[in-house]
């Protein structure tokens, strides 16, 4: 049955447009059934990476073994794909090309449904180019694309001087879509041990900016290329806003953390109240009324940029704004 919420991604028919972005959540087949009973469209399973397979001794204990390895990555899509009857997607990550990337044949073969690329350059010397840099991403998407039948996605990063010229490289080299943005990893200073860190963050709240200016880019830029908007998708009017931008999907994964699989019922109620409330008796109609973005002129461009931080002293503090107030111990404020 056809539902209101349905859509394509990557020429996939979903019954809706949250996907469950690629997290370690993916790989337990029971939480993709409760994901899915609660209407996610789509699952994308966690990346396999490029060092599994080219320096399993060298990366340590954690990721040689992170998602049990490559063998038992086969099962869990094919587990997944008899638990689960939306589009199961694959998810490889690596920064350059190799032998590795043959696993896509192996990842369709077991059936996957889709390949997420997440391609992440490594930038350590300082003599090479972007250009260059860029070449070598896109030479890892024409081999993916070129060993598979099953649709590519590309997911990038926003560190990119043009993004809309890298997508449409991408293009040319056969991905059927992008996915923008993949999550960035939260940098530190341990001041008392005078060095830098690392580590994983979900992602901050009212963080979705980023995601819609890079969905903009990439339409106002005329690719034919399915869009998957990752990176600050929290609630149904984030999904509403990406998809008004320009995004045939919306990915959440951090809110599941913060809340669970209900997270995704709420944000599909929320797209169908917001349809009901504007009159789009189906999301694909509404997907034909929205606006085509169009890149402005570059004066127009630096009045964006100008205008709101010139006309006012006040700025918008996202910061969260916690009650505060005093009483007893029985709840009485004072």
């Amino acid at each position: 049955m056809v539902t209101k919420t349905a859509c394509e991604y990557l020429q996939l028919p979903l019954n809706s447009p949250v996907i469950v972005g690629s997290c370690p959540l993916t790989m337990e087949p029971e939480s993709v059934r409760q994901m899915v009973a609660c209407g996610a469209g789509a699952v994308v399973l966690p990346s396999i990476f490029q060092e599994q397979f080219t320096d399993p001794d060298k990366v340590g204990p954690y990721p040689r073994i992170y998602n049990a390895g490559p063998d038992k990555y086969l099962m869990v899509i094919q587990e997944t794909k008899r638990l689960v009857s939306v589009p199961v997607i694959a998810s490889l990550n690596g920064y350059c090309d190799g032998e590795w990337l043959d696993f896509a044949r192996r990842i369709e073969a077991y059936g996957a449904d889709a390949i997420e690329l997440n391609v992440q350059p490594v930038i350590a010397d300082p003599r090479e180019s972007a250009d260059a840099i860029e070449t070598k991403l896109v030479e890892m998407v024409r081999k993916v694309c070129d060993s598979v039948t099953i649709p590519v996605a590309v997911k990038t990063t926003k560190r990119f001087t043009n993004l809309a010229n890298v997508l449409r490289r991408f293009q040319s080299a056969g991905a059927a879509g992008v996915v923008l943005f993949a999550h960035d990893l939260h940098w530190d200073v341990a001041i008392d041990q005078l060095q830098w860190t690392t580590q994983w963050e979900l992602t901050p709240v009212d963080s979705v900016g980023a995601t819609v200016s890079g969905i903009v880019q990439a339409r106002a830029a005329g690719l034919n290329l399915s869009i998957a908007a990752s990176g600050g998708v929290r609630t149904a009017d984030d999904a509403i806003k990406v998809m008004i931008a320009g995004a045939d999907v919306a990915m959440i994964t951090s809110e599941i953390y913060r809340a669970g699989p209900t997270a995704i019922r709420r944000m599909v109620q929320g797209i169908e109240r917001y349809l009901e409330t504007v009159g789009y008796p189906t999301l694909a109609r509404f997907r034909q009324a929205r606006p085509a973005p169009m890149l402005r002129s570059h004066r127009g461009m630096r009045n964006d940029y100008l205008v709101p931080l010139t006309r006012s002293t006040k700025y918008h503090d996202p910061t969260p704004v916690l009650p505060v107030f005093t009483g007893d111990r029985y709840g009485h404020r004072d």
